[in-house]
């Protein structure tokens, strides 16, 4: 009679690993640098202040790879305290999607209201929205390869 018994798949060897290993030491970074951004952002808004800018401008910068220019909106409010402050976003684009006059939210930092945002998911959360796909691919397919190849299989032994 045919017994059943567990029988481990081929072992990887150290040198098996490495093609494993980098490309999840890879997501651990991103991973660390997700959670940073995603640290950051949150104690940003949780200690923000919320108000209406208005849209007074842009502010031309030349970059990006082909050294076109990019318009950064600029906006201006008041603090809580009374000071008017402008503000020049980070993000720009080669097309002005504001209106002179426009009113928009913004977050700012009361003890720096020089550190203000537009206040939308695109312009708050960006670099973790983009750190984030990279930290779990690099890390969840390296790590379900890993325990795959480790599972036990069932063997018949016709002996």
């Amino acid at each position: 009679m045919p017994r059943v018994h567990a029988q481990q798949k081929a072992t990887m060897s150290g040198r098996g690993l490495i093609p494993l290993a980098i490309p999840f030491i890879i997501g651990l970074v991103f991973l660390v640098a997700t959670i940073v951004t995603f640290a950051r952002t949150l104690v940003f808004i949780v200690g923000a202040t919320r108000t209406e800018a208005t849209f007074v401008g842009a502010v031309a910068k030349r970059g990006g790879n082909h050294g076109g220019t990019f318009l950064h909106p600029q906006f201006t409010f008041t603090t809580e305290d009374g000071r008017r402050i402008i503000f020049t976003s980070p993000s720009g684009s080669t097309d002005q999607p504001y209106e002179d006059g426009q009113k928009v939210l913004v977050l700012y930092d009361a003890h720096d209201p020089a550190h203000a945002e537009i206040d939308s998911i695109g312009n708050v959360w960006l670099a973790t929205l983009l750190l984030a796909p990279f930290a779990l691919l690099f890390t969840i397919i390296p790590a379900a390869v890993f325990v795959l190849t480790r599972r036990q299989t069932p063997v018949v032994d016709l002996q």
